[in-house]
């Protein structure tokens, strides 16, 4: 026992030293895996160096309704009006939909998929039928007019 203690204690002094020891950090990247991660430092973060945060996301661009998209609505919607867009706009971006997550590009998915996803997204949010609607009569008619320009 008594030969132990002093063991330990020494051990126990070693590893606190050898853990509190800095290294600069070209000797600490000997393999190529590890100067290759120095090197590829992402110049967009906000850090001083890479610490292992994704760089920050681009803000989402909003596109908000206007006559061109509710003239593309009343074409297949002939009750569609401003009122309708402005309210599936306002859902969508301080709304309902942004209660559990930010807004997406409502580029990143086509109409098919933007319908099954108003599906699924409408039950979590808690919204009627109305304001689903006024979302999807929303996306759909200024995705087209975006890519009529």
């Amino acid at each position: 026992m008594k030969k132990i203690l002093p063991i330990s204690l020494f051990s126990f002094m070693f590893l606190l030293f050898a853990c509190t020891v800095k290294k600069p950090v070209h000797q600490i990247a000997q393999t190529p895996i590890q100067k290759e991660a120095i090197q590829n430092i992402n110049p967009n973060n906000n850090f001083s160096g890479n610490l292992g945060f994704p760089a920050p996301k681009p803000a989402v661009k909003l596109y908000p309704p206007n006559e061109a998209a509710l003239t593309i609505i009343q074409k297949s919607n002939s009750n569609a009006s401003m009122e309708l867009l402005n309210q599936g706009y306002k859902l969508y971006t301080a709304g309902a939909c942004i209660n559990c997550h930010e807004a997406r590009d409502i580029n990143d998915f086509n109409n098919l998929q933007w319908g099954h996803i108003i599906d699924d997204m409408a039950i979590k949010a808690n919204i009627n039928s109305e304001e689903k609607n006024a979302v999807l009569n929303y996306i759909v008619s200024v995705k087209i007019a975006l890519s009529n320009k």
